[in-house]
This record gives C-alpha cells, structure tokens and sequence, in this order.
C-alpha cells in the first residue's frame, strides 16, 4: 500500500507537470469588454496611474521607427511602423485630430505594428474604429504571448446585441452616419492574472486597423463595460490539476482497498 501510495503521488506529480508544461501561452487571463455605443474614452476614474494617446500631437504618414507616446516629461512607451491619419469617416475620437492605423494598402505594406511600453501594464484599451475581423491584438510579457483575441469576436458580440445598429457608422457629427457597414466600440483589455509590456496590432487582411485614445494603466477598480471576454485565472486551472491528481490517486487506493478485502474472504 505504501509503494501503491508513492507510485500515484509520483504519477500526480507528473500529470501536474505535464498540465503546467503544456499549458497554452495564451490562457485566459483576460478579462475582455466594450463601453456602450458612442463611448470613446476609457473611464477614466475606473483606472490607476492611467495614460492616454490620442495621436493629435504626431506628425501625419507612415514611419517605420514611428515614434515614443510621451505623457509630459514621462515616456510611457514606443511604437513602431506607425501610420498616422486625419480624421475621417474611418477613425479619429471626436470626429477631429488624428488616429493611429496598421494599413496595407498604404505602400509600406504594413501590416504589424508593436507598442512597446516602458513599465509592465496591467489595463489597455483603443477607440476601435471602423472595425473588421481581420484586426488582431496581442499582448507579450518579456517577449511571450500571454493573450491575443481576433476582433471577430467583437464583431458577433456586437452582432447578437439587441441595439447592435448603434455601434454600426461613424458616431461624430463631423461625420455622422458614414461608412455604416463597420462597429465602432471602445474595448477595454483586463490582465487579471499578471502584467504585459508589449502590445502588436495586426492586420491580416487587405483591410485597416484604425484606433485612437489608446490607454494604458498599471491597476484597475473593477471591470467595466458589457464583457465579451470573461478571464479564467490561471489559479483555477491549477487547482483543478491538483484535484484531479490527488482523486486519481485516492481512486487507485480505494480499488487496491477493495480489491485486498475480497481476496481476504475468499
């Protein structure tokens, strides 16, 4: 019974390590959700030492060593194959200013642009305008995936709303009702589980990926918005390994139990 023990803590041991080993990069500890139509801010006072960009201050075109996002004298981060446009029907919080875009079709053949942040951050979010299932959002920690999320996921989110039709065209009066066949949102990204200092912004389609007042803070009071995305902490799963690792075990002590008892009858 003693060696039966050992052999299926050992066995345990191994299904945990095997688990924990085998675990995607990109579990979710994201807690992923949109304000209501029209929203274009994060809320702010939801945030703790909260940063935005809003673009207005860049200079207008395409650079592929882009520029730094400085709050004041403080620098928050850097990005890279950065595309920057004048408000248009497609992007630009408030109708006016600029918005930053990850675009194709605009001879650089752009099609990944990184942000990468000066201290680890555990909220982000963007204006998402224009918007289409060919955008993608990744996020690293020291150079690993901890999540990513296609925003065709927000697309059918949007898609099963009962007032879907008010996050559909430009919501600004500047230009009001333009380019209806596209959700305009503002999604928030929540890392329950730890932090991240990158964030890429992908296009994998022959489409743009506009956004503006992108935000970053390193704490948060609560999770906001309708959530798309619900967070699974990681502790969760764990605890479910070693669950089912020690019932395993208890379950092969309980058969060897009976098994012994029937033979002493015999």
């Amino acid at each position: 019974m003693k060696n039966l023990l050992i052999k299926s803590v050992i066995a345990s041991g191994v299904v945990l390590s095997l688990a924990t080993i085998t675990r995607p990069a990109t579990a979710a500890s994201f807690a992923v959700s949109i304000e209501n139509a029209g929203v274009q801010n994060a809320q702010l006072s939801n945030l703790v030492n909260a940063h935005v960009d809003n673009f207005d201050a860049e200079t207008t075109g395409y650079s592929a060593t882009a520029f730094q996002w400085k709050d004041g004298t403080t620098t928050i981060g850097s990005y890279n194959n950065g595309l920057i446009n004048n408000a248009n029907q497609y992007g630009g919080a408030g109708g006016s200013g600029k918005y930053f875009d990850v675009d194709t079709n605009n001879g650089s053949k752009q099609t990944v642009s990184t942000l990468s942040l000066t201290t680890p951050q555990s909220y982000f979010g963007l204006w998402w305008s224009a918007g289409d299932a060919s955008n993608v959002l990744t996020f690293l920690s020291q150079g690993k995936v901890v999540y990513s999320m296609t925003t065709a996921d927000v697309v059918n989110y949007i898609a099963k709303l009962s007032n879907k039709s008010s996050y559909y065209s430009n919501p600004n009066s500047a230009f009001k009702n333009q380019n209806s066949g596209e959700p305009y949102a503002f999604i928030n990204f929540y890392d329950v589980g730890g932090t991240f200092d990158q964030v890429q912004f992908t296009n994998v389609g022959g489409t743009g990926f506009e956004s503006d007042n992108h935000t970053v803070a390193t704490s948060y009071k609560s999770i906001t918005g309708d959530v798309v995305t619900q967070a699974v902490p990681e502790s969760s799963s764990v605890l479910g390994v070693f669950t089912i690792g020690f019932v395993g075990a208890a379950s092969v002590m309980t058969r060897r139990a009976k098994k012994k008892s029937v033979l002493q009858l015999s």
